[in-house]
């Protein structure tokens, strides 16, 4: 989900196993020369979801790497079971209220316009089923990043 900390975290799980870090959104928005933002507002969802697509066919052989993905990105396609076949799929879970708090002040997210708990749950309530196939599913909230950090690094050691 946004906000759930994909990106602060994988940065930071990256560094500690000596893994080179990739932000998807980062990626799509170089190639584009837009912004998140600007691509659902010029291009739409549809689009951006394709350039997703795209960008899962270049990193599947990639290997030692950290990739965050955009939330919706296992929702779409067989992104899901195409990221699995490629590395192990982590779901940082993360309550709705707390979401809610975390992005209810940035710019940047046009999925979240008008961010309202409401339009987070039923978000959440789409995505949900995905989410849950995840090889790994942590809990961040209420811990730091380091701790999230070593339960990944513990967790994934016996995958």
């Amino acid at each position: 989900m946004p906000g759930s900390g994909k990106s602060t975290i994988g940065k930071l799980l990256s560094e500690k196993i000596n893994y080179d870090f990739i932000d998807t959104d980062k990626l799509i928005e170089i190639k584009e020369k837009l912004s998140v933002q600007e691509i659902f507002s010029l291009k739409g969802e549809a689009y951006f979801r394709s350039c997703e697509k795209e960008i899962i066919k270049e990193l599947e052989n990639e290997s030692r790497k950290v990739i965050s993905t955009g939330g919706g990105m296992p929702v779409y396609f067989d992104n899901l079971s195409k990221l699995k076949d490629s590395g192990i799929v982590i779901y940082l879970r993360v309550p709705t209220e707390e979401i809610y708090n975390r992005t209810k002040e940035e710019e940047g997210r046009p999925l979240l316009k008008q961010n309202s708990l409401e339009k987070l749950e039923n978000l959440l309530n789409q995505r949900q089923h995905y989410y849950l196939k995840a090889d790994l599913i942590i809990d961040n909230y209420m811990l730091t990043k380091e701790e999230i950090c070593e339960i990944i690094i513990e967790k994934i050691s016996d995958i």
